[in-house]
């Protein structure tokens, strides 16, 4: 049951012309960021948000490093999204930027990354997303759930006040989000919820397009009896294993799945067609209570949902 946009010229990163490598790695991997976070700003701006949803987030806006550095009480609080040098890896999940790393300037900004999954190669070229803040330790923990920040002691005190990008996205040369959460494997009690989806999704569907068929009433039989099974191995599975919230939509799913499958049997059709109708929307609402969308495209129910 479950834009376009352009960066200027003065805020593009200062060019080495003793290192004709670095100045091509570097275009292509801001060419080849820019093109992906186009696509991503025009398929968002693309899509309307539902009725009743949340306000939408704020909007993400093309910098730089140097720019953050130059004046970070002008971009506290924005999300942004640069390309820049990794000047220094500091820890698992924090390292620092430099819009120029052919000198020693002093001026690194910080990044803190909670699901970084893969350390970011020294002199690369990344691009960061996230939001600008003041660095605080307890902030910053606070706003992340489960992240401790992984620095020494006298780092926090170097940076304490400080800039620093906490960010969602981190985008290799090779066009990989190393911030990408990693899903844990599933257990088997997973395993086993995520085949009882698999046998109801088709089911319904079958059941709900072939209703107003002559010989719905056989044609159907075997998909009725699959999702009444099914919703009461759904309800088995939320008593053991929660949330709660989830264990009443269940059985009231099973209700009606059951009502499917009697009403096919005595052939009250319209019964079965009411009771379809229900169960749809009765997916739908738990989808949307107890469902979450994993980095990898899979889905999980939320953990404390």
């Amino acid at each position: 049951m479950l834009g376009e946009f352009a960066w200027s010229s003065k805020e593009i990163a200062v060019a080495d012309i003793s290192n004709p490598r670095r100045n091509r790695a570097g275009a292509v991997a801001m060419a080849a960021a820019a093109t992906l976070l186009g696509l991503t700003l025009a398929v968002r701006a693309s899509q309307a948000p539902p009725q009743g949803a949340a306000p939408a987030a704020k909007p993400l806006i093309p910098m730089t490093a140097a720019s953050i550095l130059r004046n970070p009480a002008a971009h506290i609080g924005e999300n942004v999204s640069m390309v820049a040098a990794v000047e220094t890896v500091i820890s698992k999940t924090a390292f620092t930027v430099d819009q120029d790393n052919t000198k020693a300037t002093g001026k690194e900004l910080l990044v803190l990354a909670p699901t970084l999954n893969a350390a970011p190669q020294a002199n690369a070229y990344l691009t960061v997303q996230g939001e600008v803040m003041k660095f605080d330790k307890a902030e910053i923990e606070r706003r992340s759930r489960g992240y401790t920040v992984d620095l020494p002691a006298d780092l926090i005190a170097k940076f304490q006040g400080q800039p620093v990008v906490l960010a969602t996205v981190v985008i290799s040369p090779a066009l990989v989000d190393l911030a990408k959460r990693v899903a844990p494997p599933m257990t088997p009690a997973e395993l086993g919820f995520r085949q009882m989806m698999l046998t109801i999704n088709p089911a319904s569907i079958a059941v709900r397009g072939g209703l107003d068929q002559p010989n719905a009433a056989t044609a159907l039989k075997d998909q009725a009896a699959a999702l009444k099974k099914s919703f009461a191995d759904v309800e088995a599975y939320f008593k053991t294993n929660g949330p709660a919230g989830a264990v009443k939509l269940a059985g009231d799913a099973l209700a009606l799945a059951t009502t499917i499958d009697t009403g096919l049997a005595a052939g009250k059709i319209e019964d079965a067609k009411t009771a379809a109708t229900g169960l749809q929307q009765l997916c739908a609402t738990c989808h949307g209570q107890f469902r979450e969308r994993q980095d990898d495209g899979s889905y999980r129910i939320k953990i404390g949902g």
